[in-house]
């Protein structure tokens, strides 16, 4: 009988030891994934945003472009309007308005659009909360897998197998401030 009681503690030792040694294993590569995805979603926005700032300023060049073209062409159309020449304002009609290709069917100023300005804004927000995201869900496995590294019993297997506990995401000296960039608008 007393067999059969060291044989059980054997196999519940044992039942332990792989338990505690697979939770230490899985926690260990959960850190490793989050730190993955850490990583991915800050390749994502240095991969984006870029492109979405170069959308907008492309937009926001052709808008101030389309304004001055429009101003100027109508500089020309008064000017030959005071003239009285119908050959005249017809030539100025056509060169200011034909190379915008646009229809002057009334008498507005072109409105400025910030659709791609608010387009930027909302994908620089969106990247910048998936990366916070990602950094917290990180922080979340480190703190558990530490937890198991540190508390016992399952201390024990990690002392026994090398498991070292892992540091948290810390951000880099100036990582506090978001990526800078310039549509620079006032170029031309």
């Amino acid at each position: 009988m007393g067999k059969w009681i060291v044989i059980g503690l054997f196999l519940v030792a044992v039942i332990f030891v792989w338990g505690s040694y697979a939770g230490l294993v899985g926690a260990r590569n959960t850190v490793d994934k989050k730190i993955g995805d850490v990583g991915t979603v800050e390749q994502f926005r240095l991969d984006t945003i870029p492109k979405f700032v170069k959308t907008a300023q492309f937009s926001a060049d052709f808008q101030v472009r389309l304004q001055r073209e429009y101003v100027q062409g109508r500089e020309g159309i008064n000017s030959a309007l005071a003239t009285g020449n119908a050959g005249a304002l017809q030539k100025a009609a056509n060169d200011a308005f034909g190379a915008m290709m646009i229809s002057v069917r009334a008498e507005a100023v072109p409105q400025a659009k910030t659709d791609q300005l608010t387009e930027l804004n909302a994908q620089v927000e969106n990247a910048e909360r998936v990366v916070r995201h990602e950094r917290q869900a990180y922080n979340t496995a480190v703190l558990d897998y530490n937890n198991k590294v540190q508390i016992p019993p399952s201390n024990l297997i990690a002392l026994l197998f090398g498991f070292q506990t892992r540091e948290f995401f810390k951000a880099e000296p100036g990582a506090e401030k978001s990526p800078d960039f310039n549509l620079n608008l006032d170029k031309k």
